[in-house]
């Protein structure tokens, strides 16, 4: 009775392990995909167009339409390099109407002649690039609480921006300026981890050691 009732935990690992390695596997295909995607919008940003659907980190071109104001917010504790320094987040306009922000990636310090600085760059270019984000109210686990009294701020979330600024932003995506042309920032690919065929092989590997395992309690069993 006790090697059947191995035979049957260790026949449910394999078919469990089996499932998620099987899961993996789509989770490859789709993350090769949102590379390539990814890829293909570095080399080649489409207009941006509102009423599109965009994956996260999809680089886009925003043409004259936009605009930035300047009146930053800046992220706490960010660092590029070993260096600790800030994000700089400004609002984002869309035919003179509030829309939604833009980060413009690390700086080393709140001095705003280096965000006018930017600005100029960005206004006085045709169009310029930036990567969407999604603009929600989510906040990572173990980042600080905005402080928007004091104006300290350790993350991009709507209701606080919409609160801060007193307007509404309609987007669904906020955006990350990635425009050598502007600022050299890092490639969005960087936030990519795709670790999804290791996790596949593991999950296998339990599968088959299960399989074994129930190959030997039988073998016990009937001799």
């Amino acid at each position: 009775m006790k090697l059947r009732s191995l035979t049957f935990v260790f026949l449910f690992i394999s078919f469990v392990t089996f499932i998620l390695g099987v899961w993996q596997l789509y989770r490859l295909n789709w993350k090769n995909d949102l590379i390539e995607n990814i890829n293909n919008s570095i080399n080649t940003p489409m207009n941006f167009n509102n009423n599109e659907k965009y994956e996260e980190l999809i680089t886009v071109s925003l043409n004259n339409d936009f605009d930035l104001i300047e009146k930053p917010i800046f992220l706490e504790s960010k660092t590029q390099q070993g260096k600790v320094g800030y994000h700089a987040v400004l609002p984002l306009t869309y035919k003179d109407n509030f829309y939604s922000v833009i980060n413009l990636g690390w700086i080393s310090d709140k001095d705003p002649e280096n965000i006018k600085n930017i600005i100029e760059e960005i206004q006085n270019k045709d169009s310029f690039y930036a990567y969407t984000r999604h603009l929600t109210d989510k906040k990572q686990s173990f980042v600080p609480e905005n402080q928007l009294d004091d104006n300290i701020w350790f993350s991009i979330l709507k209701s606080d921006l919409e609160r801060y600024y007193k307007s509404n932003f309609n987007s669904r995506y906020y955006f990350v300026l990635f425009d050598p042309r502007i600022k050299p920032d890092i490639n969005p690919l960087a936030f990519l981890r795709n670790n999804h065929l290791n996790y596949s092989i593991t999950w296998f590997l339990l599968s088959l050691s299960s399989a074994i395992m129930i190959l030997i309690i039988r073998r016990k069993r009937y001799g």
